[in-house]
């Protein structure tokens, strides 16, 4: 049936390029046509965040280039990976830029599309099931609940300092409000784990979700340490900030 299904489903063409989303983590919430562009390209340039069971899912011979970056280390300029796209393309290649998540949200996606609109690449956008909302439905927190919290905020972890001075128009810390950080997990345990500043936040999770439902408590916060990874891990936060892990 699933075969049928592709058969029905546009091909990745040779000269082309798809920016694809990989879900959360867990392979088994890749969108159909995301698996349909594994089993079909032949360059996959892949992030940091993509889980190596989707990249499994990859033919033998097809060339996996790793283009992740991580916070604090060396890595590929973003100009270099979006021209290294236009490259493959030119070559005829059927290239897959697998982004984990969504890869419009906090992906760069709009950067690497705009460049290969500028170099006249063939193009297909892929969405992919964010962490943000991903993530936190595996921990088992609903990122909506039409009696508690209705709005969502998605934040970069990357510029806390001017986020904060924005905290107000964001909507402060009112109940009701779920707030997403974005930042790559090591970072955000170095940062959230200060003593003076303790809030057992790792990757990507909410800080005063004011449920009263599910298994975290009413006036805490849950944090998904892994998003939709088959590894992940997940830490509850009381009023006071402390994190322990479950």
């Amino acid at each position: 049936m699933i075969d049928a299904a592709f058969s029905n489903f546009p091909a990745l063409e040779p000269g082309s390029v798809w920016l694809v989303g990989a879900g959360p983590g867990d392979p088994g919430l890749l969108t159909l046509l995301a698996a349909k562009a594994l089993s079909e390209a032949d360059v996959i340039v892949h992030d940091a965040l993509v889980n190596e069971e989707c990249l499994a899912l990859a033919r033998p011979e097809t060339l996996v280039e790793y283009a992740g970056k991580r916070g604090g280390k060396p890595s590929a300029k973003q100009r270099d990976i979006s021209l290294r796209l236009v490259e493959l393309a030119r070559a005829g290649k059927r290239v897959l830029r697998l982004k984990g998540g969504d890869p419009f949200v906090f992906g760069r996606g709009g950067e690497e599309a705009l460049t290969l609109v500028e170099h006249n690449i063939p193009f297909r956008i892929v969405p992919g099931i964010t962490a943000g909302i991903g993530g936190l439905a595996y921990a088992g927190i609903p990122v909506t609940h039409r009696d508690i919290n209705h709005a969502v905020t998605f934040l970069t972890g990357h510029d806390l300092v001017r986020h904060r001075a924005r905290q107000d128009q964001l909507g402060g810390d009112r109940p009701g409000l779920a707030r997403h950080r974005y930042v790559h997990g090591d970072e955000a345990y170095r940062r959230d784990q200060r003593p003076a500043d303790r809030r057992g936040t790792v990757g990507v999770g909410t800080r005063r979700l004011r449920l009263q439902c599910g298994h975290w408590p009413a006036t805490g916060a849950g944090n998904d340490a892994r998003g939709g990874d088959r590894g992940r891990r997940c830490l509850r936060a009381g009023a006071a900030g402390g994190g322990r892990r479950r």
